[in-house]
């Protein structure tokens, strides 16, 4: 694929200390006129017409692409429309951003240009990326939470990458455990900070002091990979040394030549950013030259003859040479001015692998120190500070933060904040003087406020201890038929108890709001929504239960969120409920019929009778007792459901089957039986 890093604008809001583009003064133009910008899909246009088989990916980068305001990025959409009508499927866009200006005005078009994820940066320590001239590290911190908290609720992924400088050092595991519990994928990339020919030497790292923070790190990661899967350089180590599968990023790549541009706001184009920062290999104009010649530039050449003189000087022999190459040419040319050298980096990656890497995942191949053999412990340099538990008399007051307490950071639907809620009550009753503290998500906040078991909520300090709520990586998920709740109980130290939901709140009605719907003797609320397409039933059969329902004279209401698709017959009530509502009106419906969602757990919270319909998931593991569940047969690859463990790749991708998908085999007249089954119980 080819790949062009497009940067345009180099204008940004932050200073961050360690950024060439911020020292550097920009460019005129700052940003690219909106000529070029077209001209810029012409030229996508031109190359995927040249070459059929190919695909572009535009990385929009900077600077902050998101200066440029939403209307910018609408005039790209606009422009890729008009020019690249018949290229347009063979387009990739992604971003990376600071995330500060992130608004709900941007979500339209970033999901028009087929952008589902950002990438950013991070560092929690102070003075090292700040806002304006200043730097001001708390406004941009501040800022970036609200930037995050938003783009998760506008359904966008993120993922942080993590500059290691020398004040990271002194605290590798404290930083590990803040961005794995701070990233809501636990996905992140440890990247050493590249300081050529800057003073900043209070940042800069050695190789081998980047292989041992790594180090450090490496066993804790490596006893909780399947926690973490999305952790940067570890899991494409682990697939290039144990699995065979070769993942490697452009520096190790050894191709980058073959696919690489940058081009600027004026339209100058050269092989990176690094190189465009630092006025090395220039190709020249977009104006006068097609991506194509670009790619066949000569300059090239020199990359290209790394791959048959490194092997056969600097990495001679080397048994690393498949996943290096050599290194970053640009890292070989800052050191020593020439890129037919090797990067000083490869020390750190050879150094890591067989100092750290080797003798954990293979205890026998190299003899090391006994801590190395020891999945369960990490080196004595790297092991954290053991901290007590501090029972209290008395419960801390809301606005406490108490480092001797566990924090705890959910992930999941707002069905998996449910069930967790259902623990911690069980949790105090038994303990009352057990409390946690609570990471301040953007969906679980407002369903666990006021919770007994909790005793703040805000954001953990540098070496907190966490509890991972995390099931689906448990062992004992992977047993057929064993209970989601009973492995969140067993995860905060309970016996098998019983399946009881919570919510801190008492469950009161909105008279006036109540007024509002048009209800009938006999009432039955619908959902349709999951987060994953493979838990959805087709819209057509739900149009069907609808009309054979209304037949019957029941009021049919449709709960969601507003991108949901309307089920026609129904009474909308599509995103215009918050879930704490929407638990209050569960109550007053005869009979609910849903899917694997939140709204089967807010039934069997509410004690509401329902039909839950069962396919990629199994009723074994999270239906509840008393409900009446349909499960389907998969006729695929995945007899057992294509969601259970191992298989959460899966979630968010369509179905193969289409139409023929497990949910949609149930029988219609199935559903319906089991619907009026409950309406007609007295």
């Amino acid at each position: 694929m080819a790949t062009v890093i497009f940067k345009p604008t180099e204008a940004c809001n932050a200073r961050c200390i360690y950024c060439d583009v911020v020292q550097k003064k920009p460019r005129a133009p700052v940003t690219m006129p909106l000529e070029t910008l077209e001209l810029f899909f012409s030229r996508i246009n031109e190359f995927l017409r040249e070459k059929p088989g190919e695909e572009m990916e535009v990385i929009w980068h900077g600077g902050e692409p998101l200066l440029l305001g939403p209307d910018y990025f609408y005039q790209a959409f606009h422009f890729q429309e008009k020019h690249c009508a018949q290229t347009g499927s063979r387009i990739r866009h992604s971003i990376q951003s600071n995330l500060t200006l992130f608004s709900r005005e941007f979500t339209d078009v970033m999901k028009k240009l087929g952008i589902t994820s950002f990438g950013t940066s991070y560092d929690p320590i102070e003075n090292l990326r700040g806002l304006g001239r200043k730097r001001d590290s708390q406004a941009y911190n501040r800022r970036f939470m609200e930037g995050i908290r938003l783009v998760e609720e506008e359904g966008f992924g993120w993922g942080i990458i993590y500059v290691v400088t020398k004040l990271s050092l002194a605290k590798p595991l404290e930083i590990f455990r803040f961005l794995s519990n701070f990233s809501p994928s636990g996905a992140f990339m440890f990247n050493p900070v590249l300081l050529y020919g800057r003073e900043l030497e209070h940042l800069k790292v050695t190789p081998e002091e980047y292989a041992d923070f790594l180090g450090a790190i490496f066993p804790v990661w490596w006893r909780h990979r399947n926690e973490f899967p999305q952790v940067e350089p570890f899991s494409s180590l682990v697939g290039n040394l144990l699995e065979d599968s070769r993942s490697l990023m452009c520096c190790d790549s050894g191709a980058c030549a073959h696919h690489h541009i940058n081009l600027l706001a004026d339209g100058s184009m050269s092989q990176c950013g690094r190189s465009a920062d630092w006025g090395l290999l220039d190709y020249g104009s977009i104006f006068d030259k097609s991506f194509s010649e670009v790619l066949a530039d000569p300059q090239r050449d020199v990359l290209l003859e790394r791959n048959t003189i490194l092997p056969e000087t600097k990495c001679k022999g080397c048994r690393f040479w498949d996943i290096c190459h050599g290194g970053c040419p640009l890292d070989a040319w800052s050191a020593s001015r020439s890129f037919l050298h090797k990067s000083e980096w490869c020390y750190a990656k050879k150094g890591f692998i067989e100092k750290y890497f080797e003798p954990l995942v293979n205890p026998c191949a190299i003899a090391g120190e006994g801590w190395m053999a020891k999945e369960d412990s990490p080196p004595p340099s790297a092991q954290p500070r053991k901290k007590g538990r501090t029972r209290k008399s008395k419960p801390a007051p809301e606005k406490e933060e108490s480092g001797d307490l566990p924090w705890i950071n959910p992930i999941g639907g707002l069905g998996d904040t449910l069930m967790i809620s259902g623990v911690l009550k069980q949790v105090v009753e038994k303990d009352p003087t057990r409390r946690f503290n609570l990471v301040a998500r953007t969906k679980y906040r407002p369903m666990l406020e006021g919770h007994p078991a909790i005793a703040h909520i805000g954001h953990p300090p540098p070496g907190a201890g966490f509890i991972s709520t995390n099931y689906w990586d448990h062992m004992d998920y992977r047993s057929p038929g064993r209970r989601a709740f009973q492995i969140l109980a067993r995860i905060f130290g309970l016996k098998p108890v019983e399946e009881r939901l919570y919510v801190p709140w008492e469950l009161e009605d909105d008279p006036a709001f109540l007024e509002l719907f048009p209800w009938k003797s006999r009432n039955v609320l619908i959902c349709q929504s999951s987060d994953s397409p493979r838990k959805q039933m087709g819209i057509e059969k739900w149009e069907a239960l609808v009309e054979m329902l209304a037949g019957d004279q029941v009021g049919v209401f449709q709960a969601g969120k507003m991108q949901d698709r309307y089920i026609r017959g129904a009474y909308s009530l599509l995103g215009l409920t918050t879930p704490r509502q929407l638990i209050n009106l569960v109550r007053h419906f005869d009979a609910v019929v849903t899917s694997d969602n939140f709204i089967m757990h807010a039934a069997h919270l509410c004690g509401t009778p329902a039909v839950v319909l069962w396919g990629p998931t199994d009723h074994r593991v999270y239906g509840y007792s008393g409900q009446i569940h349909l499960q389907s047969q998969a006729d695929c690859e995945y007899p057992g459901g294509c969601l259970g463990p191992e298989n959460g790749h899966l979630y968010q991708i369509i179905c193969p089957q289409g139409p023929a998908h497990c949910l949609n085999t149930l029988p219609l007249a199935t559903i319906y039986r089991a619907v009026m089954g409950l309406l007609e119980k007295p």
